[in-house]
């Protein structure tokens, strides 16, 4: 099982280059990384610029957002990169005790990108993006 999670987390970054070398192409401005660019633009206002469950929107939520920067600590030190895009996606995540107010970003992505099957490996891409930017700023 380690050895199939870590080809699928080799695929999906090498999905991540995919996207970003697309964006970079695309948008010049996307500068170096397209990850916190789209944490900025989709996550920020809830969960704060660095990640801490403290963004604009965050003293009107019931739960507050969670400190991003902890999921490795609370994950015995290691960052649980599948299961955190499964949350991010959302749309295979079971919402078992109602409704949460985090948006389906893999439904936004994918509405926003189109039906063709190269335009849904861009939406995926920037899930991916999501999280490896989530991985860099976990603290030790």
């Amino acid at each position: 099982m380690d050895r199939i999670g870590t080809t699928f987390r080799l695929l999906l970054r090498v999905a991540g280059v995919t996207v970003l070398s697309l964006a970079a192409l695309v948008d010049r401005s996307a500068g170096e990384d397209y990850g916190a660019r789209l944490y900025g633009q989709h996550c920020s206002a809830c969960h704060g610029a660095e990640g801490k469950g403290d963004g604009i929107v965050s003293q009107l939520m019931q739960p507050k957002p969670p400190d991003l920067t902890q999921l490795a600590k609370k994950n015995g030190g290691k960052f649980p990169f599948y299961e955190i895009i499964q949350l991010v996606d959302g749309r295979e995540t079971l919402r078992a005790h109602g409704e949460s107010d985090m948006p389906v970003w893999g439904e936004v992505f994918a509405a926003d990108e189109g039906s063709a099957p190269e335009a849904q490996a861009v939406a995926r891409g920037k899930v991916v993006l999501i999280v490896d930017h989530l991985e860099r700023i976990q603290q030790k």
